[in-house]
């Protein structure tokens, strides 16, 4: 949770100087009667989306049903200084965690990917809705579980590449059911944010035929539609997909089955109408032109060949989403270092996600990047989101 608020907006308000439990007839919180007045006090500063899902929710005292203003509530993902602080300190623990892997002789294959859709895991979970979606326990934020993606690799070399369950390079990536049976040589790890920008989106179900599908009538045209709300994680919502194993032909072979079901399948609810795909990051959005430079200059190359000034420089305080031009000055590896044209970032090198092709970002090349981290009011990351200069 975040500060101790006062009615006022201060901090170290004691619980008699809150909010009380709503009158008969208001909106409340599902929560015991002496619980609701701390419920109040906390619930507009609390930074775990999954508390606030579950027991922050107010519902209508006569109706039971959720309200409006609920609904609005639930769509709003918050992205405060202290939770981007805390997906910095989940993605560090992750990378450290990979990390250690490496040192002891296994193969780690990672990358970020994008949703190319929107996606929904953990549609059908318990929920004080009718509909969930899979949230770090403790945290709150979206999470994809490592059981989910390994089960996606497998449905992927099963289902399009026809492979047996004797065979033995299945065998190895994935293991044998019990009975005589044996774990796998290959570890899947969860997908976690790769930065501050995650988006929640409010989607809905309209089943016109509801009577028909629990059983007591056949499908009619004078049923009433029931519409269903559900959560899920917006298109363009960056995360980080891993796997490790000693063998390093079998660490290649369950990485590819695990993209490939991630572009083709889709994982998660909904995945026939065409929810829970993924993408390359950089391959978001419209990238229609190469990046150029001049020879010996580093300057961009417009699309009229203009190369006669750099592109804007910017004075705007940095925030999470500012959208700012950056020299690349480093593409030897992923991600990149580039140097931001941005008022007390000339001299620094910053890592920037979401680029592919190294070859096409040589030193100097100009790109429109979009701040995506921060600490302490410090830019830690961006990502590409543009690669041309007119």
């Amino acid at each position: 949770m975040g500060p101790k608020p006062s009615p006022q907006g201060g901090r170290g308000a004691s619980p008699q100087q809150g909010a009380r439990p709503s009158p008969s007839g208001q909106n409340k919180y599902p929560l015991p009667t002496d619980t609701q007045a701390l419920a109040g006090i906390y619930a507009k500063n609390c930074l775990n989306y999954g508390l606030r899902l579950e027991k922050f929710l107010l519902w209508p005292r006569k109706t039971g049903g959720l309200p409006e203003n609920a609904k609005k509530d639930i769509r709003t993902f918050r992205q405060s200084g202290e939770l981007v602080a805390i997906l910095d300190a989940c993605k560090a623990r992750w990378e450290a965690l990979l990390n250690s892997y490496q040192q002891r002789g296994y193969t780690v294959k990672r990358s970020a990917m994008s949703a190319a859709s929107r996606v929904i895991v953990g549609l059908g979970a318990e929920s004080v809705l009718e509909t969930s979606i899979r949230l770090h326990r403790i945290y709150g934020f979206p999470i994809i579980p490592a059981s989910a993606l390994k089960g996606l690799a497998r449905s992927y070399a099963r289902l399009i590449e026809g492979k047996d369950p004797d065979d033995e390079a299945f065998m190895a990536v994935f293991g044998k059911p019990p009975h005589n049976g044996w774990a796998g040589k290959v570890i899947f790890f969860d997908a976690v944010p790769a930065n501050s920008n995650i988006e929640l989106e409010l989607d809905v179900m309209n089943p016109h035929y509801a009577p028909y599908y629990q059983g007591s009538a056949p499908p009619a045209d004078y049923h009433n539609p029931v519409p269903i709300f559900f959560l899920t994680i917006a298109r363009g919502s960056e995360f980080l997909f891993a796997v490790a194993s000693k063998e390093e032909p079998l660490a290649q072979q369950a990485w590819e089955w695990l993209c490939k079901g991630l572009e083709e399948m889709g994982i998660g609810a909904k995945t026939t109408s065409g929810y829970g795909l993924w993408q390359v990051a950089s391959e978001i959005g419209e990238l229609t032109e190469e990046p150029k430079t001049t020879s010996g200059h580093g300057l961009w190359q417009g699309p009229q060949g203009t190369t006669d000034k750099e592109p804007p420089f910017s004075t705007e305080p940095p925030r999470t989403g500012l959208k700012v031009w950056a020299e690349v000055v480093d593409n030897s590896q992923k991600p990149i270092k580039v140097r931001l044209l941005l008022k007390g970032y000339e001299d620094a090198s910053l890592e920037c996600m979401g680029v592919r092709n190294l070859s096409s970002f040589p030193p100097g090349t100009y790109i429109l990047v979009e701040i995506t981290q921060m600490r302490g009011g410090q830019i830690q990351q961006v990502s590409l989101r543009e690669i041309r200069w007119p």
